[in-house]
């Protein structure tokens, strides 16, 4: 554990040794698979199926069969999947809302074939539609209705901190708060019955709402899975590279310090994934190398602390 990855959005080509083969090279242990490009947020909100999801579950695994056979040649871990998002629509509960359902759990089966064991499914932002009461009675029947998969094909639902962009302002989404995020993990793994829900911690997200880095990763302790980490300038969810930011030309933005010794205290060994595919659209491909060997050198640098 404590192995340290990158995204593959933006990173993974249709080459897929080629793919493993570069994370290898440049020192990452694991991935973060996007599984989400398959049935983009854009697509959804459209009401555009699209179709991938319409294959059955032993065809989708065929398809990423290339990919755990070079998973397993470079010894990387897909150790995290992004399932689509969002999973519930205003006025789609008739067509799209049921099928990106059907299609996240389709994404629990392929994990389990890969070999992931989180996979991370967004709450629903619609306070402003149903009211805080009803945001959360409509999430916990969304994951209510994806226990039985999760248990069947063994994976982790993690939930993730989030923020919602209105008016060019991010205020608070579902978890934003870490007591509602315990709140939700505790109640759902209580109603399953078993350790089925856990929390990616969004380090960028976390930043948008000014949240105390250590207070937040020590009250989840247990409950944290997986790791989503990058940078901002506090206004923006901009998925930079940590220590990009800074207040004052001498300390960074966000507390880096802090959240290495948070997850030293809880004694956390799941894994350290970069979410920072941005870098990979803004800095020149030429040095896209070196680039990845930098977040890969940070990676190591945040494990060394935690071990510490």
């Amino acid at each position: 554990m404590l192995l340290v990855g990158v995204q593959s959005a933006r990173l993974f080509t249709d080459d897929v040794d080629r793919n493993f083969r570069v994370l290898k090279e440049h020192g990452f242990g694991c991935v973060d698979f996007n599984i989400d490009i398959m049935l983009p947020g854009s697509q959804i909100r459209k009401g555009e199926i699209g179709g991938f999801f319409d294959r059955g579950v032993e065809e989708l695994c065929e398809y990423y069969r290339p990919m755990k056979e070079a998973a397993e040649k470079y010894n990387i871990e897909i150790s995290q999947m992004h399932g689509p998002f969002p999973v519930w629509v205003e006025g789609r509960d008739a067509d799209m809302n049921p099928y990106v359902l059907m299609a996240t759990e389709k994404c629990f089966a392929v994990a389990e074939y890969l070999g992931c064991r989180n996979i991370v499914v967004h709450p629903v932002f619609a306070r402003d539609l149903l009211g805080k009461e009803g945001e959360r009675e409509l999430n916990l029947n969304i994951y209510r209705s994806l226990m039985p998969a999760a248990q069947k094909y063994g994976v982790k639902i993690c939930l993730e901190n989030l923020f919602v962009n209105t008016m060019g302002h991010c205020i608070e989404g579902p978890c934003a708060d870490v007591s509602e995020a315990i709140w939700y993990i505790d109640r759902l793994n209580a109603e399953a019955g078993a350790d089925i829900f856990g929390f990616c911690f969004d380090t960028g997200h976390a930043n948008l709402m000014a949240r105390n880095m250590y207070d937040y990763i020590s009250a989840l302790g247990p409950r944290l899975a997986v790791l989503h980490i990058h940078d901002n300038d506090g206004k923006n969810d901009l998925h930079m590279l940590p220590y990009s930011y800074t207040r004052n030309g001498r300390d960074p933005l966000i507390d880096w310090e802090g959240i290495i010794k948070g997850l030293r205290d809880i004694k956390y060994r799941g894994d350290l994934c970069f979410e920072t595919f941005h870098c990979m659209s803004i800095f020149p491909p030429d040095v896209h190398n070196e680039l990845l060997n930098l977040i890969s050198a940070i990676g190591r640098h945040m494990v060394a602390g935690i071990l510490a």
